[in-house]
C-alpha cells in the first residue's frame, strides 16, 4: 500500500512538474506578445506622421504593425506568403479587396525598416557570453593557407629572407669544393670459402 502511494505520487509530482513548465513557457509567450503589441503601437504612433496620404490607412497601418512585432519577435523582417486570415474571406476578392491586402504588405515592409531603425533589431534573441562568442566566431574562421605554404621563404634571424627549399631531383645532397678530396672506402677481401678435400676413399 505504501509503495503504490509512493508511486502515485511520484507521478502526480511529474505531471504537475510538466504541467508547470508548459504554464511557464504560455505567461512568457504571453508577456512578450502583449510587450510587442504595445511597442509596435507606439511604433506606429511616432511614425504615422509619414503616411497621410494614403489610400488605405488601416490596412497599411495593420501591416506596419505587423513588420515591427516580427522584428521584435526576432524575424527577418521579410514579408509573409500569405496575408492575415482576416484577408481570405470572400470580400476581398474585388479590386478593392486586392488594394488592401497590398498596402497590408507594404505597410509589412515599412514596419520591419522602421523597427531596424529604432535599434529594435534582436530584442528577441537571448544573447550569450563574450567567451562563448569568442569561440564561436573563431570556430567560424577560415585557415590562413599561408601558414602551411613549405615553399615560401622563412625570415632569418637578422631579417633577410632565407632561400626556399630545393624540391627538385638530388635535393638534400650535400655539395662538396673541388679542392676536398673526399675518401673512398678500401674494397675489403672476398670471404674465403671454407673447403674440405675429401680423401679417397682407400676401402680400409
Amino acid at each position: 500500500m505504501v509503495r503504490r502511494s509512493a508511486k502515485a505520487l511520484l507521478a502526480l509530482m511529474f505531471l504537475s512538474a510538466a504541467g508547470c513548465s508548459a504554464i511557464n513557457d504560455y505567461c512568457l509567450k504571453t508577456e512578450t506578445g502583449l510587450r510587442n503589441s504595445i511597442l509596435a503601437q507606439k511604433a506606429w504612433g511616432e511614425w504615422s506622421w509619414c503616411y497621410d496620404d494614403l489610400d488605405r490607412p488601416w490596412d497599411f497601418a495593420q501591416g506596419f504593425k505587423a513588420g515591427y512585432r516580427d522584428i521584435l519577435g526576432g524575424g527577418s523582417g521579410c514579408q509573409p506568403t500569405l496575408p492575415p486570415r482576416d484577408y481570405w474571406k470572400p470580400s476581398f476578392e474585388t479590386p478593392a479587396g486586392r488594394q488592401r491586402i497590398e498596402a497590408w504588405f507594404d505597410g509589412f515592409s515599412h514596419g520591419a525598416l522602421a523597427a531596424q531603425q529604432d535599434g529594435m533589431s534582436g530584442m528577441g534573441e537571448l544573447p550569450i557570453s563574450p567567451t562563448a562568442r569568442h569561440n564561436l566566431m573563431s570556430a567560424r574562421s577560415t585557415v590562413n593557407p599561408d601558414c602551411f605554404d613549405t615553399q615560401k621563404p622563412s625570415p632569418s634571424p637578422n631579417g633577410a629572407l632565407l632561400p626556399a627549399p630545393d624540391r627538385g631531383p638530388g635535393a638534400g645532397m650535400v655539395d662538396t669544393p673541388d679542392n676536398v678530396e673526399i675518401p673512398t672506402i678500401p674494397d675489403f677481401p672476398s670471404k674465403p670459402t671454407n673447403t674440405v678435400n675429401a680423401r679417397d676413399y682407400d676401402g680400409n
